[in-house]
């Protein structure tokens, strides 16, 4: 007996010798609406753009454990970075949802306030996604910063609600943005954003609520259906029941909603949330990572499930 387990131990080693265990690779794809693995970090910053003046905002990255100033995971660094912004009168502290989101899933996200937050000019927020993607780069080589060597400084992706969905389309489109994927959540459709949207060439991902009474599915589809050349890739996605209000952190959307700011809701906060995230996690994953195992969820038969089981009333998508 004794023979024989020394017999078996040999020859497990061996197997673990010319078959180590780590080219086994058993590699499982959660819901992109899950959490992800990450910890998250994080920390306040601000940058100043004229002619607009101060933007504050906080950084978020990955980390060992959660908190204020957390250290750094550089498990799988450098990590892509994303620009997150809110709307008319919003500040980042009520959409946290997104770069919280975001930032479990292993990007290095900055989400800013604007100095104007009642102005209606959509380039005051396009500022905003160019400087704070400056800001990233910035914090990123400077050694005693808490995200350097972090950032990967050759892709970023953009997401914006309302105003911050105009701004992140103007960004998207400017001449020589860096913007390598952006998704607009019912876009402010200025002038600005129009025209910008007809110089963008990276994929777009619109979302909008199908009971949004401020910023309506009509007035988000001509982006896709006019502006946003045909030979980019790009998406548009209504959500069944959601709503403008449904895109801020649920507190905060309970209060606008008792102040009746928005059309009635046809589905919970937290629903909207979760469909929102499960499309615009899969799109950064997919063209800002290249993790083809999330085309489904955002092309392919995950998608189709949403559409065809009444999650989403509207998705149509371009891959020329």
């Amino acid at each position: 007996m004794k023979m024989r387990i020394i017999s078996v131990g040999i020859v497990a080693i061996i197997l673990l010798l010319v078959f180590p265990a780590h080219a086994v690779d058993v590699h499982t794809v959660s819901s992109p609406d899950e959490p992800g693995p990450y910890h998250i970090g994080y920390y306040r910053v601000s940058y100043i753009v004229p002619p607009y003046g101060r933007y504050w905002a906080k950084i978020r990255y990955p980390s060992t454990r959660d908190g204020w100033l957390a250290p750094k995971d550089t498990s799988e660094a450098p990590y892509p970075g994303i620009v997150v912004a809110n709307g008319l009168a919003g500040s980042e502290w009520n959409i946290k949802w997104i770069p919280k989101h975001l930032t479990s899933y292993g990007y290095v996200t900055i989400c800013f306030t604007p100095p104007h937050k009642l102005s209606g000019d959509t380039t005051q927020w396009a500022y905003g996604f160019t400087g704070g993607i400056e800001k990233l780069k910035s914090q990123n080589s400077m050694w005693f910063s808490p995200i350097s060597g972090m950032v990967d400084v050759e892709t970023f992706g953009g997401i914006g609600l309302s105003m911050g969905g105009g701004g992140c389309i103007e960004a998207t489109g400017a001449p020589n943005s860096e913007i390598d994927a952006a998704v607009p959540l019912a876009p402010a459709g200025s002038d600005a954003a129009k025209e910008a949207a007809r110089n963008i060439t990276v994929p777009t991902q619109l979302q909008v609520g199908n009971n949004d009474g401020m910023v309506p599915p009509d007035h988000v589809v001509p982006f896709y259906t006019d502006f946003i050349p045909e030979t980019s890739v790009k998406e548009y996605l209504s959500i069944t029941g959601g709503n403008h209000i449904g895109f801020i952190d649920e507190f905060f959307a309970r209060i606008a909603e008792w102040l009746g700011l928005d059309e009635p809701k046809g589905i919970e906060f937290a629903e909207q949330h979760r469909v929102s995230r499960n499309y615009f996690t899969a799109w950064f994953q997919y063209h800002l990572k290249g993790l083809d195992e999330y085309y489904t969820y955002i092309f392919g038969e995950e998608a189709q499930n949403d559409l065809d089981a009444g999650i989403l009333s509207d998705l149509r998508y371009n891959i020329p």
